[in-house]
């Protein structure tokens, strides 16, 4: 039987703007006994993969404003947000595609998120715990992105998208986020001394943007992390995503490095991608090869040191057909979860269930042009997520790390997930 206190009464939206200055969606829910405001997140269009779900109608993001107002309000006027799933398979229904590509996933996302958060105010409970499932309780490891480049930077640039740390040898949440902060802060000190025109400026997700080769953005990330690292404690590793569907040239069947002057075979990226590994002990390798090609994540997989978890993000997409494949291909031990790359909670949980019932462990993540909104961390802690990508710095990026700090504080018991 509906909880009648988490019935929704009312939908207004409008749009407002993201952190890279974007028009995306900002939707309010007021149910009987509770009430949520919600805003999209926003790949950029360079860093978006090739088979999530669209972000809006095709017709662009008013026509999906008037849709929101003719189908999706008046069908979900009425109905239990508590009841996450039914809410889900409505918005499924109403789009009547296989992935949202009439209403757009970031729609879909904003009206599943406003939905639960919503629940969760009328229920009395925090979002994670009104999401919770999975057995035990954990935080996710914070991974920061140091020195950025690709698609979320401009002007001269390192070819790779991220050229991260993940503090495996943190014990609390708190520690964790301090350690990435403190390695964010001596990189631009060493950046600073380095010059060549370098003045403190930040990418789409508040990386050091600096005129640097990818070579080179890891001698720097590995010279503040070994700084920190005497100074704390705390071990801390590097990590990289390549996203490489940005550097596959389909016409040449190869990847090319614009800033570094060199296009690479499928073999020799194989080949490089293993030499960063060894050379810079990496713990983490994201998007390595071109999103087609899962053969391509399954020789790099195998090749790996077992200290080095591959991940995957555009080449499974969160959604469930392509993990299937995925993991029978035994392409990645990890893999990022978006949820407006599938449209809903419910399609994004099941899709890290399944890749947590088959040995690959989940991994939240932001988006580029990301909103003043929190909702990322309490997926994470409610699925179990081993890490959660958020960027280190930023309004938009340190709101949902501080929420973390927030629930390790409230949840007796809870402790930081074990890389």
């Amino acid at each position: 039987m509906p909880n009648s206190a988490s019935a929704i009464t009312a939908i207004r939206h409008r749009t407002v703007f993201d952190s890279r200055g974007v028009e995306t969606l900002e939707i309010d829910m007021q149910l009987e006994a509770g009430f949520s405001r919600m805003a999209a997140p926003f790949g950029a269009p360079g860093s978006r993969g090739e088979f999530e779900a669209p972000a809006y109608a095709p017709a662009g993001i008013e026509a999906t404003r008037k849709l929101l107002d003719d189908e999706l309000i008046p069908a979900l006027i009425g109905m239990d947000a508590a009841d996450q799933e039914a809410v889900d398979d409505r918005l499924i229904d109403i789009d009547g595609t296989a992935n949202f590509e009439r209403i757009g996933g970031n729609t879909s996302t904003t009206l599943s998120l406003a939905a639960a958060n919503a629940a969760a105010q009328a229920l009395g409970k925090p979002l994670y715990e009104h999401l919770h499932a999975v057995d035990g309780w954990t935080l996710p490891v914070p991974l920061g992105n140091v020195v950025g480049g690709g698609a979320h930077s401009l002007g001269p640039a390192p070819d790779m998208q991220e050229h991260l740390v993940v503090p495996v040898g943190a014990t609390t949440v708190r520690q964790a986020i301090e350690v990435n902060l403190a390695v964010h802060a001596e990189a631009g000190r060493i950046l600073e001394r380095k010059g060549r025109g370098f003045a403190g400026g930040m990418d789409d997700e508040d990386a050091w943007a600096a005129d640097l080769t990818d070579f080179e953005a890891f001698e720097v990330v590995e010279q503040a992390k070994k700084t920190i690292e005497d100074r704390t404690g705390v071990e801390i590793r590097i990590g990289t995503d390549l996203a490489a569907d940005r550097l596959y040239d389909k016409d040449k069947g190869a990847y090319v490095y614009d800033r570094e002057g060199v296009t690479r075979s499928r073999a020799e990226q194989l080949d490089f991608v293993l030499g960063l590994i060894d050379r810079f002990d990496m713990a983490y390798v994201e998007d390595a090869f071109d999103s087609n090609d899962y053969d391509a994540f399954a020789e790099l997989n195998a090749a790996a040191p077992a200290r080095c978890l591959i991940s995957a993000d555009d080449v499974f997409a969160s959604n469930v057909p392509r993990t299937q494949v995925g993991i029978g291909k035994n392409a990645a031990r990890l893999m990022i979860v978006k949820p407006n790359q599938v449209g809903t909670l419910t399609g994004a949980r099941r899709t890290a269930d399944l890749a947590r019932a088959n040995g690959i462990r989940p991994i939240i993540s932001n988006r580029s042009g990301e909103t003043v909104d929190c909702s990322i961390a309490h997926l994470g802690v409610a699925w179990g997520t081993v890490g959660i990508k958020a960027g280190i710095r930023g309004g938009g990026r340190i709101i949902k790390l501080n929420e973390l700090i927030r629930i390790e504080q409230e949840k007796e018991g809870i402790r930081l997930a074990t890389w």
